[in-house]
């Protein structure tokens, strides 16, 4: 109702202020005051209280209208909507800064009036929810135990609560309106992983939000913290779009997996330590070379009953088990390198430091340490054991093309072995 609505007519010229309380009382509205000076007008806003003010910009005397709209709403919130009829560009420079809601120019219509004041308290009320709820937002977010990032379409951090500011250790004043790479560079996170998250800006912006990434991040103290990171965007009426980004603790239940991957690990390590050294006082004896090469086939199956599921394993992680099912030239580079990767940790398990090199259209694999080195430059078994398990594990990749073993051990050098994969 206007009638519940209160003004304040702050003019100098007291003809003109009584024609615009009268009108405004006309429109329904109560004038509560009459106020003909700056300092006046903050005097009867402070006794008064009123819904709205009409400020005239130009007052005579010390204070003009937009110092005292500047003072009133520094003080009490209220809405300000100016009376002018002329004003330089300076004065009006200096008007906008005090953020009125309005501007009604001299002279003016009742309708205009109306309109003027109802639009007004209309955003002032709207501002006042919005204020409200961005206080809600502060307060939750500051009490979160969570780690809680704004920031705008760019990448720039617009906010950080409490708990982003103790991990970091980082005053939040110092890297608010800095680019999110600048954690990167304090070496909080990984630059080439913050590059990727922020390409994804644009997607985030336009779907609303994306599937939950898990991060790793270093804290002040140097401690490796996990974090599965939920984003979301939304609309700030001042900064446009901004993207929320909540960080949920998980470094408990990653180095959890961490401890229970090295335990499935170090049995595995032990496993297969016994299996390749069981396979040894077969050949302890001579034997012959019909004997030894259908044991070496049986130590082939074994081998691969055993270890070929490790190698799936390993495949599914990197979603290229699918691939190596259905090969095609396209992805045979990219199966081949993983294999590469995946044999070269096997070996390791056993001691085995290897070295990886390519030449034209050949891949070198090459044993740099070999923890048996005594005994394998006097017993060929070894050279045999590590060439099937070469040979063999390189089936599982459905990739065309050969392997050949360029030096062994018992010659006196590093056991190498040629790649050569077909076009």
């Amino acid at each position: 109702m206007m009638a519940d609505t209160s003004l304040l007519v702050v003019e100098d010229e007291s003809i003109v202020a009584m024609d615009i309380k009268h009108r405004a009382e006309g429109l329904g509205y109560n004038v509560l005051a009459i106020a003909s000076s700056g300092e006046e007008a903050i005097q009867k806003t402070e006794e008064d209280r009123p819904d709205l003010i009409l400020m005239d910009i130009v007052l005579k005397g010390k204070m003009d209208g937009v110092q005292a709209a500047q003072i009133i709403r520094d003080k009490f919130d209220i809405p300000i909507v100016y009376l002018t009829a002329y004003s330089d560009e300076k004065t009006l420079g200096r008007a906008k800064l005090t953020g009125p809601f309005g501007y009604i120019i001299k002279p003016f219509e009742d309708r205009e009036l109306h309109s003027a004041v109802e639009v007004a308290l209309y955003k002032h009320q709207m501002d006042s929810k919005l204020r409200e709820s961005e206080e809600r937002y502060r307060t939750l977010s500051e009490s979160s135990p969570d780690p809680i990032i704004l920031m705008d379409e760019e990448g720039t951090l617009v906010y950080l609560n409490r708990r982003a500011e103790k991990i970091t250790g980082i005053r939040r004043k110092k890297i608010v309106g800095k680019s999110l790479l600048t954690l990167a560079e304090l070496g909080f996170m990984d630059q080439e992983k913050i590059s990727k998250y922020m390409e994804l800006i644009p997607l985030i912006v336009e779907e609303g939000k994306i599937k939950p990434l898990e991060i790793a991040l270093t804290d002040k103290e140097g401690n490796d913290l996990y974090f599965e990171i939920y984003s979301s965007a939304f609309r700030a009426e001042k900064q446009g779009s901004l993207i929320q980004i909540i960080g949920h603790d998980i470094t408990d239940r990653v180095q959890a997996e961490k401890q229970r991957e090295e335990l499935i690990r170090e049995k595995a390590r032990v496993e297969l330590y016994g299996f390749v050294v069981s396979a040894v006082p077969v050949f302890a004896s001579s034997i012959p070379p019909q004997l030894r090469n259908t044991i070496i086939k049986n130590f082939g199956d074994r081998f691969e009953k055993n270890v070929k599921p490790s190698f799936h394993n390993a495949m599914s992680r990197q979603g290229l088990l699918e691939e190596i099912k259905n090969p095609s030239p396209e992805n045979k580079k990219e199966i081949f390198e993983a294999y590469l990767e995946w044999i070269c940790d096997l070996l390791a398990n056993l001691g085995i430091k290897t070295k990886i090199s390519v030449s034209e259209a050949r891949y070198n694999l090459e044993f740099t340490t070999f923890p048996w080195i005594d005994e394998a430059r006097k017993n060929p078994i070894f050279s045999l054991i590590f060439r099937t398990m070469i040979i063999r594990s390189f089936t599982w990749t459905k990739i065309r093309g050969n392997i050949t073993q360029s030096s062994g051990l018992t010659e006196g050098k590093s056991m190498k072995f040629e790649f050569h994969l077909v076009a």
